[in-house]
């Protein structure tokens, strides 16, 4: 290979007679590096040594005696272009404030070590430097205007540090476009609210999200009741937030804002918590929601209704019962507990009816589980929770209510047990083994309680004793699980193909308190069980002596 084409003649010709070296430098190298392997090794390697030693001897002599000859060049700046050389638009034709922009730059010493680029302000300490060659940028349009013209400038910058002097430029012609808020119907409160409500809303700005400046709730008042919801952009527009207010009284309340699922306080860049003034106890309040962009532009608002009930005790009554007589069977209930100087908030939950083995949710809850339902659960120490059937909301209870349980909530759950399938959810929170059954080939066709039985403690005497006042069939018994403590049993007995009734045996089991000791169970519709008249009595044992209730 020849290597010396490469070599300046004005290095290998000069007058000092080193024609010499300039004529080895277009022998072949390969031919005098190159000894056959025939050869002695100790020979090839000397023979390069001897000719590296040679070259260097002469570069050493040239530098001392002036050989090596130029004149000094200086940098030369670098030069920047935009894909785009200019833009003509009518103003009807206007560009999005949003817009992608791409630029390249060329040295002619050197390479492009990166760009600064300015919008508007090109004063020196505006520039923003950057490797890339493109992006996507939010121009931004002067506050209140819906036009503007954005001029954008762009510079190289080479390897030695030089800037290119001028740079190139270009103005954007854009329009701004009004940005849009909506309530998400699945994330906003029930008709009736306690002290907790969340929603959930969708933002979105043609110009793109982070041209988005704030997104604000106001309750009840749009003039002066406006606050500034924190939100990610990154969330893609999604926002979800809850407002807690203490409902103990009725009138004006503050609450305060609480973001995401996580449930997380809202602060301020100072880090002060974030309230919402304007929300009456006791009325139907309205939330309205507005987007800003950047430019000003505000969105059309949006809005929802929920009534705020107050809070009054630290017992909660779930009145779950799906037929007509709910409300005369509550106020039954409610009666008794007032004997005992307990008036216990009220929230209906009975619409819907069991379709395919359950029911779904009740919609007179919160429609978002997760913080709303569980967080407002828990803001009373107990629940006195009525059904008449264990396929109704009861199959939600261990979901719903495991903040109340961790935060020391006790319940008593009163609801008929019927026959269902041993794998059924509800087994996953009421401390029930199993229910009664009939061993296969038998005579049984069904369970009956007759008039007159006696429900009883099978160790407590001092417990009450109930009586049933009529005859019940579809009762069944039940089995506590392992480590639980059954607290009542009755007489259960079995119809069969031939008529006649006969004792039933495999289980006795009506009512049950968890292991934990924070949730007693009792399988039988107590309304049907005052023939002793001492219902006040069997209340007190059971909600207050054993599980603690108080107003």
């Amino acid at each position: 290979m020849k290597v010396g084409a490469f070599i300046s003649s004005s290095i290998f010709g000069s007058a000092n007679g080193n024609q010499f070296l300039y004529d080895i430098f277009f022998l072949d190298l390969k031919s005098l590096l190159h000894i056959p392997k025939s050869e002695n090794k100790q020979l090839k390697l000397t023979t390069r040594w001897a000719l590296f030693l040679l070259l260097g001897t002469w570069f050493w002599s040239a530098c001392e005696t002036g050989g090596i000859t130029g004149e000094y060049v200086a940098n030369q700046p670098p030069s920047t272009f935009m894909t785009i050389a200019g833009i003509d638009r009518e103003e009807d034709f206007r560009l999005s404030s949003q817009i992608t922009i791409s630029w390249w730059g060329n040295d002619p010493d050197g390479y492009i070590a990166g760009y600064e680029y300015a919008i508007n302000d090109t004063s020196e300490g505006a520039w923003t430097f950057t490797t890339k060659t493109d992006s996507t940028f939010i121009l931004p349009i002067t506050e209140g205007q819906t036009i503007d013209d954005v001029l954008f400038k762009i510079r190289a910058i080479d390897n030695d540090g030089a800037k290119d002097p001028i740079g190139a430029r270009l103005r954007y012609p854009i329009i701004n476009s009004t940005p849009t808020v909506a309530f998400k119907t699945n994330e906003t409160p029930a008709d009736t609210m306690f002290g907790i409500a969340s929603f959930g809303w969708s933002i979105d700005d043609p110009d793109g999200l982070l041209n988005v400046r704030s997104t604000q709730i106001a309750i009840n008042d749009t003039v002066n009741g406006w606050v500034d919801v924190p939100f990610d952009q990154t969330n893609e527009g999604q926002i979800f937030i809850s407002l807690a207010v203490d409902n103990s009284s009725l009138g004006a309340a503050t609450a305060q804002l609480f973001l995401g699922r996580s449930y997380s306080s809202a602060i301020t860049g100072s880090g002060d918590f974030i309230f919402v003034e304007g929300i009456e106890v006791g009325t139907t309040n309205t939330a309205y929601i507005r987007t800003i962009d950047a430019a000003g532009a505000v969105s059309q608002m949006d809005q929802t209704q929920w009534f705020v009930k107050q809070q009054t005790s630290k017992v909660l009554l779930l009145n779950d019962i799906g037929k007509s007589s709910s409300i005369s069977d509550m106020n039954w209930h409610l009666s008794y507990l007032k004997e005992l100087g307990i008036e216990p908030d009220v929230w209906l939950i009975n619409t819907g009816q069991p379709a395919l083995g359950t029911i779904e949710l009740s919609d007179q809850f919160p429609k978002v589980v997760d913080p709303t339902l569980k967080k407002t659960l828990a803001s009373w120490d107990h629940i006195y929770w009525i059904s008449d059937d264990v396929d109704r909301n009861i199959v939600h209870a261990l979901d719903i209510t495991s903040e109340f349980f961790s935060r020391g909530g006790t319940m008593f759950a009163t609801i008929p047990m019927k026959e269902v399938s041993q794998e059924d959810v509800i087994f996953n929170f009421l401390p029930v083994d199993s229910i009664g059954y009939f061993p296969s080939g038998g005579i049984e066709t069904g369970f009956v309680v007759n008039r007159g039985t006696e429900i009883v403690s099978p160790s407590d005497e001092s417990a009450p004793t109930l009586k049933l006042d009529g005859r019940v069939v579809g009762w069944l018994p039940i089995k506590p699980i392992s480590g639980s403590t059954l607290l009542y049993e009755a007489d259960y007995r079995a119809t069969t193909l031939l008529g006649f009734i006969t004792d039933y045996t495999l289980m006795e089991g009506v009512s049950v308190q968890s292991p934990e000791q924070n949730l007693i169970y009792f399988g039988m519709d107590l309304t049907k069980l005052n023939g002793n008249n001492n219902m006040r009595e069997f209340l007190d044992y059971m909600c207050v002596q054993k599980l603690g209730f108080k107003n």
